[in-house]
This record gives structure tokens, sequence and C-alpha cells, in this order.
């Protein structure tokens, strides 16, 4: 098991992203603290992954690993297994590789991810986490 510190004090905005990525229906604003990234994800009603990032990653379902916040919106995630679960407003969660998920609904799908998303709409990333 690794041990992570913060060893400085660092603070970003995601009004001045250090990365953005615009996709189909949604954006991707990347910020990096320390050795850390953390990304804002803004899905519009009707993003689909399997529709909208399949293309650029080139695998069957997403390969990332996901640990977010939601701020709002709604989002369903289904598992290679056909476990499905919802993602709401105040949802904290955690996916592992290996889904779909869409948004569902009228209102875009706002979240925080600290882990799975530095390489999330990048193209052919193949679910591999990165910086670039």
């Amino acid at each position: 098991m690794s041990v992570n510190f913060v060893t400085s004090l660092a603070v970003k905005s995601f009004d001045v992203p250090d990365r953005k990525r615009c996709p189909d229906n949604a954006e991707f604003d990347l910020v990096t603290v320390n050795d850390y990234s953390v990304a804002r994800l803004i899905l519009g009603p009707g993003w689909r992954w399997s529709e909208s990032i399949r293309p650029f990653e080139q695998t069957e379902l997403c390969q990332h690993h996901h640990l977010g916040f939601c701020i709002s919106g709604e989002m369903e995630v289904e598992s290679s297994g056909g476990m499905c679960s919802t993602i709401r407003a105040n949802d904290t969660y955690a996916i592992p590789p290996g889904h779909d998920e869409r948004v569902v609904g009228p209102d875009a799908f706002v979240a925080v991810e600290f882990l799975g998303a530095a390489s999330f709409g990048r193209r052919s990333s193949r679910g591999m986490h990165a910086r670039t």
C-alpha cells in the first residue's frame, strides 16, 4: 500500500484550468495541485460514454477508475456484469473499470473527480491515467 503525503500548499481554480477538453456534449476542466490531478466534469443532458467517448478511448467500455463527488445532475452507471447504479447530487462515488454511463434527465451532470479524470476524454487513452 502506498502512502501519499501533501508536502506543500497549493491552490488552483477551475475558473483557470491547466487543461480543458471538450469532447462531444462534455467539458473536462483539469487542474494539478502538487502531484494530484483533479477534474471538474460537466456532461450535458443526453451524454453517454459509449456514444461520446468510446471513439476516443478505443475500448468497448470505460476502463477508468473513478472516485468523485456529484455536485448536480444525475448519471446512471452500468457495469460489464449488468449491475446498475444512479449517482445524484451530493453522492460520493467509486466506479471500477468496465462500465458505461449516461446522463439522465434535463440537467447536466456536474462532478469533481479525484481519480480517473486526468486522462478522461484524451484521444486513445484506453483508460490509462496521465497528466497530459
